[in-house]
């Protein structure tokens, strides 16, 4: 098979299985929507990169041993940059829910200042009678 042809077929497989990772990961809710948008964007262009584009002469610029490194090194940025997104979005999830988790605990300590503040007004007012009684 010619080296050209193999390159079509790697880059169009490789996008078709960036795109169904893609998806579960916006199924599973391990990725944000903004990231599983520009990762689905991402993926399409690869495919119609695989399609569009046509190496014809690549065996005289590159080895067979050239071309499985420059594959490997692609695979890793690919990967990489994909686990980035999923931490950077596992992690703006939890900010959130911290936030809203501070936001409650807020709300409840107003509350409870607020109940304390009643407490000590409504003592302090039962407290003033009687020590004016004792003075008369």
């Amino acid at each position: 098979m010619e080296p050209g042809v193999l390159l079509r077929i790697i880059i169009i497989v490789v996008g078709v299985c960036l795109f169904m990772v893609t998806l579960t990961s916006l199924a599973k809710r391990r990725m944000t929507e903004p990231f599983c948008l520009t990762w689905g964007l991402i993926s399409v262009i690869i495919v119609l990169a695989g399609i569009l584009l046509r190496p014809t002469a690549l065996g005289r610029y590159i080895s067979g041993t050239g071309m499985i490194l420059v594959g490997l090194v692609a695979f890793c940025v690919i990967y990489g940059t994909y686990f980035m997104s999923i931490k950077i979005s596992e992690l703006m999830r939890r900010n959130l829910e911290l936030a809203m988790q501070v936001s409650l605990l807020k709300k409840e300590n107003e509350e409870i200042r607020q109940m304390i503040a009643a407490l000590e007004d409504g003592a302090g007012r039962q407290e003033t009678p009687a020590d004016g009684e004792a003075a008369q």
